[in-house]
């Protein structure tokens, strides 16, 4: 008796389905500039850039915008047409099918998964360890920090969307309005010798602009995540698009302001030391607006980490639920969300354990930095695959699903084909040559990862119907899930 009444108490308080209208354009905007992590990005990604271009630092990330609106055409094409909490591995399936929508599902998650624990987790740890004296000392005094971002980020997940999107679109504004208005105050400032050699080559080859907007392209990534709340959102085939478009702009704004008046603040002379120094932004901050302007900047940077990993959980959250909804490598039973948050507690439950123990196996093995280092890296590289898959999906499903016709068609193919080069240019800089031990890690994991995914294409053919496989990542699959 006893035992049926508790089961039943359980069900009444759980639904299958995740919670409607829990954001809107502003939210949805700063889902994507909190995962993109405009201060963190300045803080760290600054630094590899000069040491690729000098210089040319603002002119790499005008050439990335370019690159990254080729990117995001594919995604605002699809997500006026299709909601999924499963993001592009729905997309994928949407055009090339079930089969490899899976393979996406597992490689998108597998990217999810890496950038949680390298970008928001040990980077964080990292950064912040030599910032306190009395754990600097210790090799594992980066340890309790980590705890610091984990913490924050499940708890905030566990009690719904609604905490984190309203935590990222308040830590956003901060985080855009400081970034830009110190940068301004160090490109107006009497002292600062503005130039436009920022904006030339200033001696670079091609190959040495390529590796430098490469990276810089890798400053935009998360722009997209909002498509994997978008089930969540209030009419979210007009809101998604539009905060792709608005994320892009303001994202765009505030790398190429911020980066110039990095490298002028430092000095276009001698921008060689740049790239050689410890914490340079810490120190043109600290030049120009005291020990409180950096402190600032400090705070507002660690936040930027946090704010990322939120966004990232959101993400990842999302993901597990619409894989587990479509039975892929998580059960179905998984696929349930707290009827009164709409959090997908047992998927957040379990995400906060794996991301936790990969972590600490991680930083354990290699330290915070290079661990993360060899996480990210595995990360990017198979995101670059799922977007492929994504842009060679696209036109297929206009032309099989939408039937256009040709002068409707030609944008989804033209569209995504130079930010299909700019992914694979990244996967070929990325591994060639073969990095030294341990970042050659992440190329074996990377072929792990691929042969992993062939044989779960291999597992759904022999183990589902065509019918299942048809309905994987599908408006369909969540109607009857919904439905039951």
């Amino acid at each position: 008796m006893f035992k049926c009444k508790f089961s039943v108490m359980i069900y009444m308080s759980s639904v299958k389905y995740l919670k409607k209208d829990s954001g809107g354009l502003f939210t949805g905007i700063f889902q994507g500039l909190a995962y993109v992590a405009p201060a963190a990005t300045a803080a760290s990604f600054f630094v590899v850039e000069a040491g690729f271009v000098g210089a040319s630092v603002p002119l790499t990330f005008i050439l990335a915008t370019l690159g990254v609106a080729s990117a995001m055409y594919m995604n605002y094409s699809f997500a006026k047409r299709i909601s999924h909490a499963g993001g592009y591995y729905s997309y994928i399936s949407a055009g090339l099918g079930g089969r490899l929508g899976g393979f996406g599902a597992l490689l998108y998650y597998t990217n999810v998964l890496g950038a949680l624990v390298g970008f928001s987790t040990l980077f964080f740890a990292g950064v912040t360890w030599p910032l306190i004296p009395q754990l600097a000392s210790n090799p594992y005094g980066w340890i309790p920090l980590a705890f610091i971002p984990l913490v924050l980020i499940f708890t905030l997940l566990y009690f719904g969307l609604k905490p984190s999107l309203y935590y990222t679109l308040i830590g956003g504004i901060i985080e855009v309005t400081v970034l830009v208005a110190f940068s301004l105050f160090i490109i107006l400032s009497p002292s600062t010798h503005n130039s436009f050699v920022p904006f030339t080559l200033d001696g670079n080859t091609a190959g040495s602009l390529g590796f430098g907007t490469l990276y810089a392209v890798l400053g935009f990534v998360g722009l997209g995540s909002i498509i994997t709340i978008s089930e969540e959102l209030h009419t979210p085939k007009k809101v998604v698009p539009k905060a792709i478009i608005y994320g892009l702009i303001i994202g765009a704004v505030v790398y190429i302001i911020s980066s110039y008046a990095m490298v002028v603040g430092w000095g276009i002379q001698n921008i060689g030391s740049f790239s050689t120094s410890t914490n340079p932004g810490f120190t043109v901050m600290f030049n120009y607006l005291g020990p409180i302007g950096v402190t600032i900047f400090i705070l507002i940077t660690l936040n930027s980490f946090i704010s990322n990993g939120i966004a990232e959980g959101n993400a990842f959250s999302r993901i597990g639920f619409g894989m587990a909804r479509d039975n892929l490598l998580l059960p179905k039973s998984m696929a349930v969300a707290d009827k009164k948050t709409g959090s997908p507690r047992k998927i957040v439950l379990f995400e906060a354990s794996f991301v936790t123990i990969l972590s600490l196996i991680s930083g354990l093995l290699f330290g915070p930095f290079i661990g993360a280092a060899v996480v990210t890296t595995l990360n990017g590289v198979v995101l670059y695959v799922v977007h492929i898959l994504a842009n060679i999906s696209l036109p297929v499903y206009g032309k099989q699903k939408m039937k256009l016709d040709f002068k409707k068609w030609l944008p989804f193919l033209l569209g995504p084909i130079p930010a299909t080069a700019i992914y694979l240019f990244a996967i070929y800089g990325s591994f060639t040559p073969i990095p030294a031990y341990p970042l050659s890690i992440s190329l074996y994991l990377f072929i792990i990862m691929l042969v992993a995914g062939i044989l779960f294409i291999i597992y759904l053919t022999l183990r589902r119907t065509p019918e299942e496989i048809r309905k994987i990542g599908s408006v369909e699959a969540i109607e009857e899930h919904e439905g039951n």
